[in-house]
């Protein structure tokens, strides 16, 4: 068998759940946003299987570098088991008519799901068939990584310091945004912070399923786009307040942003009834290069005024920015 070679699928399907599981642990209400937005089955979402699924990824990266024969190849086997199931819910998600954002690897992965992701679960499952062939071995990994000879060793080290080269080259980050605010009243060093542009051609529908694009939306004043999914759960604060956000910052008018349509969302989430505009396919998020939460404001003059800005937190502090921006510009009333 080739001994150094094969120590290394184990060795990443061992980093990868052992990164995702203590990722997932701390956030099981995205790990169960993510069963949502992935439409799985409700008794499935409903159960403990979104708690437990990250302490089962921990244990098999334990199991999978210390199991010593027989029991290692049943490990290896379920380990492949799971990420063809994984790619099996990716592949599905990729039909939907609408953009889904999965927590793959807890908010470490959190994005959109693309053709790329299912060709990196298609890759993971060839790794973790690997693992089953490696599986076969006379011992266990650790004990194999143990008796590794001095080359193995530098042969693994050559193979670690090429992904992480590859990763923090072409890795990049999702969804990254700037949080400048440039709203109309803001200084002249604030509108150094942040290059306004054009607003780019995209549209929304209306609750009567009339199309407006965003220059039109914006001849009555400037317009702050949420973008939340009801199946997202760190979509759940902002879907909170964009009631309340439509009147604090009046006459900026607050729309929250749904890929599903209109009807669907009411029906989840009646509170957002009269704030809620359909983008259709998901065009005009992905248009911003963003995913749910996220936020834009759209000036009134035709230009981007702030953002798009992604993330819970970032969301809320871009909304309180705007509305300190709008309080010294004496657009609204203090009290």
């Amino acid at each position: 068998m080739l001994t150094g070679p094969l120590l290394l699928p184990p060795l990443l399907l061992s980093a990868l759940l052992l990164v995702s599981g203590a990722a997932k642990v701390h956030h099981t209400p995205a790990t169960r946003s993510a069963f949502f937005q992935l439409a799985l089955p409700r008794a499935l979402t409903d159960s403990l299987v979104p708690r437990a699924l990250p302490w089962v990824e921990i244990v098999l990266a334990v199991a999978v570098l210390l199991s010593p024969p027989p029991f290692a190849l049943p490990v290896a086997v379920i380990t492949a088991l799971l990420f063809v199931g994984y790619l099996v819910v990716i592949a599905r998600a990729l039909t939907f008519d609408h953009p889904v954002t999965c927590s793959c690897f807890g908010e470490l992965g959190l994005g959109e799901v693309t053709p790329r992701t299912a060709v990196r679960n298609v890759l993971l499952v060839v790794v973790a068939l690997l693992g089953v062939w490696s599986a076969t071995a006379d011992t266990s990994v650790a004990s194999r990584l143990v008796g590794a000879s001095g080359v193995e060793w530098v042969w693994l080290g050559l193979v670690v310091l090429t992904g992480a080269v590859l990763v923090t080259t072409f890795g990049g980050a999702k969804g990254a945004a700037t949080s400048a605010v440039g709203v109309p009243g803001a200084d002249a060093e604030g509108e150094l912070d942040y290059v306004r542009q054009p607003l780019p051609f995209a549209t929304l529908a209306d609750a009567d399923a009339t199309l407006h694009n965003l220059t039109e939306l914006t001849r009555s004043g400037a317009v702050l786009l949420v973008f939340v999914s009801p199946a997202c759960g760190s979509c759940l604060p902002a879907i909170e307040s964009i009631p309340r956000w439509a009147t604090d910052l009046a006459p900026v008018r607050v729309v929250g942003v749904v890929a599903q349509t209109i009807e669907a969302t009411v029906a989840v989430v009646p509170e957002l009834e009269g704030h809620l505009m359909h983008d259709p396919q998901g065009v005009t998020i992905r248009i911003f290069g963003a995913r749910t939460p996220s936020a834009v404001l759209l000036g009134g003059d035709g230009m981007l005024a702030g953002g798009p800005v992604v993330g819970a937190h970032d969301v809320t502090a871009f909304v309180e920015d705007v509305r300190e921006e709008l309080l010294t510009a004496g657009v609204i009333d203090p009290a």
